[in-house]
């Protein structure tokens, strides 16, 4: 999702009349081509981002 959030906003600026269905294939594409060490930021974040929510939700399922 990380990735995605950041790259979705790339794509509009550079296309706004996009389709969502159209950016989401981009992004999907993008990540597929993208290494391990070039996912490995996005990942950690995400993982960051994951062990916060349950700190601050506890409760949540």
């Amino acid at each position: 999702m990380v990735f995605s959030q950041i790259e979705r906003r790339k794509i509009v600026q550079l296309a706004p009349h996009l389709p969502n269905a159209d950016i989401s294939k981009c992004c999907g594409a993008k990540w597929k081509r993208m290494s391990l060490r070039e996912r490995q930021p996005y990942m950690e974040e995400s993982e960051r981002l994951k062990q916060l929510h349950a700190r601050q939700y506890p409760t949540y399922k």
